[in-house]
């Protein structure tokens, strides 16, 4: 099957496969024999997460077409857009992130900084309402400055080209596990999209519960789905995503994006105390407390279950250690203040 993934242009960033390791001490706590996490964490050598799959071939993508700069979206500490940035900074490629607010953190602060230190031209909208105009005068800056059209990225690397990422990834975890669950964050829906495709043609008979992150508005059943089709087009191939087969769980979202819960921040707790996994609140943690949750209420047992760690680990405090704030673009200044 990797004569699959021959036809599209691939940028070498990831370190692959990442491991899967048992969390024995939390199996221990739970009761539970057969529970292990995917590293994805550690999937780039300056930074991890699960956009790196995707950046393999979205960046290859635009390298082949030419383009000199690449443009993406997100909110003010985008995990995406810092990855977009670093990866491009490897490559030679100019970026460009085009954020929202969001409320303040730690996290948002450190992001801000490092896309600094990666080169980053940032520019901050005062909603996602405009990123349009915003972006057609980026395009039509970018287009007299390099000759070409910038490549757009959309919202987490989130179109067929990214879902590639994530088919390939199956793939690499069926030679390694096979599991009856799968605990994912569910946001912009390519990662989910992308091993629902891969993990059918992998012949993994696996069930991902895809724990909701993000306003149900933003994304929905119906969004992966059609994502699910666009991927098996591009591919060209035709396994059938059924709607049925997108779990998709709301109870753990709480009030809104990047708003903590006590569950997720009881999960992240958890994790460092029993394992050393450094989690957060606004993705991984609620992934982690529906994970708990359900070893708790017993649904798992019997099962061979694989939380998959989508978060960065790589640090980069002595990147930014150097790097001033009021450097950035005024408009980020508040984070700082």
């Amino acid at each position: 099957m990797t004569d699959l993934f021959k036809p599209f242009p691939h940028a070498k960033l990831a370190l692959l496969p990442t491991p899967v390791v048992p969390l024995e001490n939390l199996g221990r706590a739970y009761g539970h024999e057969r529970l292990f996490m995917k590293r994805d964490d550690l999937s780039g050598p300056d930074y991890g997460g699960n956009k790196i799959r995707k950046l393999e071939f979205l960046l290859g993508e635009a390298i082949a077409q030419g383009r000199k700069t690449v443009v993406t979206y997100g909110a003010a500490g985008s995990n995406h857009a810092l990855a977009t940035s670093v990866c491009c900074h490897r490559l030679g490629l100019r970026s460009i992130a085009i954020l929202a607010p969001q409320a303040g953190s730690d996290h948002v602060r450190k992001n801000l900084l490092m896309q600094q230190a990666a080169g980053a031209r940032l520019h901050l909208c005062a909603s996602y309402t405009e990123f349009p105009e915003a972006t057609r005068r980026i395009v039509e800056q970018c287009t007299a400055e390099d000759g070409a059209e910038p490549y757009l990225i959309p919202t987490g690397g989130t179109n067929a080209t990214g879902a590639l990422g994530f088919v390939q990834a199956a793939f690499e975890l069926a030679q390694q596990i096979q599991p009856d669950r799968i605990y994912l964050p569910f946001g912009t829906g390519g990662t989910l999209a992308g091993l629902l495709v891969g993990l059918k043609l992998a012949g993994l008979q696996t069930r991902i519960e895809a724990i909701r992150v993000v306003h149900p508005a933003f994304r929905n059943a119906g969004h992966v789905q059609q994502l699910c089709g666009e991927t098996c087009e591009k591919l060209g191939i035709a396994p059938a995503i059924h709607e049925s087969e997108i779990v998709l769980r709301d109870g753990f979202f709480g009030p809104d994006y990047g708003i903590p819960t006590p569950e997720a921040e009881e999960a992240v707790a958890c994790f460092r105390a029993l394992e050393n996994v450094r989690l957060e609140t606004t993705y991984t943690g609620k992934t982690a407390a529906a994970l708990l949750h359900d070893l708790r209420s017993g649904t798992l047992d019997g099962k061979t279950v694989l939380f998959w760690n989508t978060l960065n680990s790589r640090d980069f405090s002595a990147k930014i250690a150097g790097i001033d704030f009021h450097d950035l673009p005024v408009g980020f200044h508040g984070y700082f203040a």
